[in-house]
């Protein structure tokens, strides 16, 4: 009876959110039937997709060996806080010069000391909450952003269409597309192109797109309004 109660109490805690009332939840427009019940048993939004059909080589450190795992061994990682990289489908980027000792040295090209304090604080003072709340009431109301799922690829969707309408209206010189992935969920790559002497300088910022419930992936409620829909 103890072990039902938990379960009971963890669905109830990640489900939660999910039964609010329309009045509180925002319009969509990848949701014109909102307002209707969801079965989550049968609705495609809340079902895996297919890239835990298999064992995924998982990576915890440097210093330990990499693991192939079922998605329920990796579950257990993500609900105890243990951090972990998916090296599947890019093991040639994780070999280090050596075996696995914890010595290895990896070079690193990152700057060592500030030069643009100037621009940046100039940029900062043109920053505003208005921005935050009108992106995140909408990037927040899809149920989650689960990579693995049918609403992870609609928040895709969604977030290139953002992006490309401040690039169309701003004139920039910027290109914007979506990277697939083997999950349904694409990334989305804005490109500025660089001019004069470091033209063919890459600088990457990166932020994720995806939420997701520790307990309940695929159906569980994750609006992932800080982790990470604002540094998205």
């Amino acid at each position: 009876m103890k072990f039902s109660l938990l379960a009971l109490a963890a669905l109830g805690l990640a489900m939660g959110q999910a039964a609010a009332s329309p009045a509180q939840q925002h319009p969509f427009v990848h949701r014109p039937n909102a307002i209707a019940p969801v079965d989550i048993k049968t609705s495609s939004e809340f079902k895996p997709g297919s890239l835990y059909n298999s064992q995924r080589l998982i990576k915890v450190s440097e210093a330990a060996r990499p693991r192939w795992m079922e998605l329920e061994d990796i579950l257990v990682l993500r609900r105890a806080g243990v951090k972990f990289m998916d090296i599947t489908d890019a093991q040639a980027l994780h070999k280090p010069a050596s075996s696995f000792d914890g010595e290895t040295q990896y070079p690193s090209r990152l700057p060592t000391k500030l030069v643009h304090g100037k621009e940046v604080a100039k940029a900062i003072e043109g920053l505003t909450t208005q921005l935050y709340g009108d992106v995140l009431r909408p990037f927040t109301a899809f149920h989650n952003r689960y990579y693995d799922s049918e609403n992870g690829r609609k928040s895709s969707q969604w977030l290139q269409g953002q992006i490309q309408g401040l690039v169309t209206a701003s004139g920039a010189n910027v290109s914007v597309a979506a990277f697939p992935h083997r999950f349904p969920q694409s990334s989305v790559i804005a490109r500025f192109e660089g001019t004069g002497a470091g033209a063919e300088e890459t600088v990457v910022v990166s932020a994720h797109q995806d939420s997701v419930n520790q307990w309940l992936p695929w159906f569980g409620r994750a609006n992932g309004a800080d982790d990470d829909g604002s540094g998205t």
